[in-house]
């Protein structure tokens, strides 16, 4: 999971260089040229190596809208060629679409912004100058048996939270066997999962099992983005970005890591109105760009505007309704977390009154009922029924928390509302529910743990945060550190 507390980042204004070192350019750091060192490579003491011109090649950008005319070609990298014919291991789904992403010289930090992702667009595939290795067959053992029986029974569930189609449990099996790419994906995430809630004895063992097919993965996803229909690649992308962000792999770059993600959803039009799979890829990897989003406190890379939502009256399912404040939470974090506005106000107010809409209109499944006694803490468990309406009826009151208290908190009079908020949070987090819910619950109870009253409360929401990592493996000490940080620093809470 990301670090937390990041400043607020513009893009500096000026020209940018085209001829800077291979270093910078790798780093995606501005260049002064000097030479024979630059002041980067010489602060940093790196290896300062002059830029690789290479002639232009068969590389094209690929067009959002397929009956457009394709763009000039434009020069082949060196990273591209090396990685589609397995001169280089990537490291990270970033690695495979760093080379396929035009546009990336837009950015001058490592956290692309917002506002010029509908700058960028996917290469398309170089001719290999040599003929690419012949896909693996899918090999069943004993092991990757397991894995599949243990994912359909675990990871799978987390990925269905809000799908009542249960995509990721039923449809995705269908074609495990017969892709190798996804089937190495379901065995990498699935053991990453094993390796990070398991005992030291098997945790090393798991690891050298997720390392080895998440490897395969990637050499695999090369092949998949060298051919025209991207087969099981936004899928199997969904996976292997869940590995990384639950794992904290290099949490530093998960919004590199989902900028490839992002793409792809963007060159296949995946939207709030598609069906199916590509349905369920694209509210994950929403519920992706919240987390990482919140960890990182900046705006997701996909405007919520561009989502194409259209709610209707009948859709009374508990999904579509639980995306449905997916989508005002995300409006919610672009508005606080993005550019200084001067409606802001009117704007918090707005949503404000969406909520309330939206809880107006919702199924009685949404309403949690109360049972047994209150706890010491004054939390009192409440059933749901349904996940999907727990997980919706969750992220309610943490939206209801963003608009009143962050990043500051935005009137005095507010603070019985936030409070409020925080304990119908730690009443849901205190009660049984399915690991799914647990898992994406995570960046909630930060900001429940945060604005809550009482040093006991606190300790009691990031115990059950503490719990979910040492349970399931998902990444979440960096945010339970962070509140001990605010707490021994005397800010927020009381």
């Amino acid at each position: 999971m990301a670090e937390f507390n990041h400043a607020k980042r513009k893009r500096r204004s000026g020209t940018r260089r085209k001829t800077g070192c291979h270093t910078c350019k790798t780093r995606h750091s501005r260049c002064d040229e000097k030479k024979p060192v630059c002041s980067n490579c010489e602060r940093l003491n790196l290896e300062c190596k002059p830029s690789e011109f290479i002639s232009a090649s068969a590389w094209n950008i690929i067009s959002t809208t397929q009956n457009e005319t394709p763009s000039p070609p434009v020069p082949a990298t060196h990273d591209m060629q090396s990685l589609l014919l397995g001169n280089e291991t990537p490291s990270s789904t970033w690695d495979i679409f760093r080379p396929r992403i035009s546009g990336l010289d837009l950015f001058v930090d490592d956290s692309p912004p917002n506002e010029v992702l509908t700058s960028l667009n996917l290469l398309s595939p170089p001719a290999p100058m040599l003929p690419l290795p012949e896909e693996p067959h899918v090999t069943l053992t004993p092991e990757t048996a397991f894995l599949f029986n243990k994912y359909v029974r675990t990871v799978a569930t987390w990925l269905d939270l809000m799908d009542h189609e249960n995509t990721y449990q039923t449809r995705i099996p269908r074609y495990i066997l017969s892709s190798p790419l996804l089937f190495h994906s379901v065995c990498a995430f699935t053991a990453r999962h094993l390796s990070l809630c398991n005992s030291q004895q098997l945790r090393s063992t798991w690891e050298n099992v997720a390392s080895s097919h998440y490897g395969e993965a990637l050499q695999l996803m090369i092949r998949a983005l060298n051919q025209s229909s991207h087969e099981h690649v936004i899928s199997s992308t969904i996976l292997l970005s869940s590995y990384e962000i639950a794992s904290g792999i290099a949490s530093e770059h998960h919004r590199k890591h989902l900028l490839g993600q992002s793409m792809l959803i963007k060159y296949h039009k995946l939207s709030a109105r598609s069906t199916g799979e590509d349905r369920a890829n694209f509210w994950i990897h929403v519920r992706h760009e919240i987390g990482v989003a919140l960890a990182t406190e900046r705006p997701l890379m996909l405007d919520p505007m561009d989502w194409g939502v259209m709610w209707h009256a009948e859709e009374l399912r508990e999904d579509v309704q639980g995306n449905q404040v997916l989508w005002i939470l995300a409006r919610v974090i672009n508005l606080i977390y993005g550019e200084e506005r001067h409606d802001e106000r009117q704007r918090r107010e707005g949503l404000h009154q969406e909520l309330e809409t939206w809880r107006n209109a919702q199924l009685h499944t949404f309403v949690g009922i109360p049972y047994g006694e209150h706890d010491e803490d004054g939390f009192r468990k409440v059933c749901f029924t349904v996940t999907a309406a727990a997980a919706g009826t969750f992220w309610y009151h943490v939206t209801r928390i963003l608009l009143y208290a962050e990043p500051v908190l935005q009137d005095e009079a507010h603070i019985p509302f936030v409070q409020d908020q925080a304990k119908c949070i730690g009443d849901i987090a205190i009660s049984e529910f399915p690991d799914s819910l647990r898992v994406f619950a995570s960046h909630g109870l930060y900001y429940a743990a945060k604005h809550i009253e009482g040093l006991g409360r606190k300790a009691r929401i990031w115990g059950i945060m503490n719990a979910v990592e040492e349970e399931l493996g998902y990444s979440t000490r960096p945010m339970v550190r962070r509140l001990q940080a605010q707490i021994e620093g005397g800010g927020q809470g009381r």
